[in-house]
């Protein structure tokens, strides 16, 4: 699919209701706590699949079972998996899922590759940004989803999210498909993706990792 430094292991999971069951065994109190509050089937859904992503991914990386990883994660705020020394980062987009770990951090997105309204640009580019979009082989419409994913990923990894405005990451191609966002501070993350089942998979890690 891509080529990743050997640090980062990835795991991806889609919705099956014949597995549903044993997922939420895998959840801890408060993770069912919070499954329980949802209203929404469909926010259900990729909560639960987001979490035994990395459950199973972690399980693995650990050697322990998916429900004795200690994954914790309040509201807002990026999963830890505290006294193993990982990072882990998750991503949800329909019926799909996606997760993330490394021993420094490390950043997902998932994204439906379809085509997005002119008026996204000026939300996930700096001015200076757009001629980017014509780096990528696809239309702009379709190539703003590979910056937002870009971007979105770099954010996780952070650990800020939405907190921080995509506009103050710069993007800069090497392919269309791996680059480097530049901070404001100067730091450097790496970013890396591909496109599997009409989806655009974007993963993030700090270039000096």
């Amino acid at each position: 699919m891509m080529e990743l430094p050997e640090t980062i292991s990835w795991n991806w999971l889609r919705y099956d209701s014949a597995r549903e069951a044993v997922w939420q065994t895998w959840l801890s109190a408060a993770e069912r706590q919070r499954l329980d509050a949802f209203r929404q089937a469909q926010r259900r859904r990729a909560f639960l699949l987001g979490r035994a992503a990395a459950r199973q991914l972690l399980a693995t990386r650990l050697g322990i079972p998916p429900d004795r990883v200690p994954l914790v994660a309040q509201p807002d705020e990026p999963p830890q998996v505290p006294g193993t020394g990982l990072f882990v980062s998750i991503a949800h987009a329909e019926d799909m899922a996606l997760a993330a770990a490394a021993p420094h951090p490390v950043g997902v997105d998932l994204e439906r590759l379809r085509p997005r309204p002119p008026e996204l640009c000026r939300y996930v580019l700096h001015p200076e940004e757009y001629p980017v979009l014509q780096q990528f082989k696809t239309d702009p419409g379709q190539a703003i989803v590979w910056c937002w994913a870009f971007k979105e990923a770099v954010l996780k990894g952070m650990g800020v999210g939405l907190r921080c405005s995509p506009k103050r990451l710069r993007l800069v191609l090497e392919t269309p498909t791996q680059g480097r966002m530049r901070l404001e501070d100067g730091t450097c993350w790496r970013v890396q993706a591909a496109e599997r089942e009409g989806y655009v998979w974007a993963f993030a890690w700090p270039e000096n990792s």
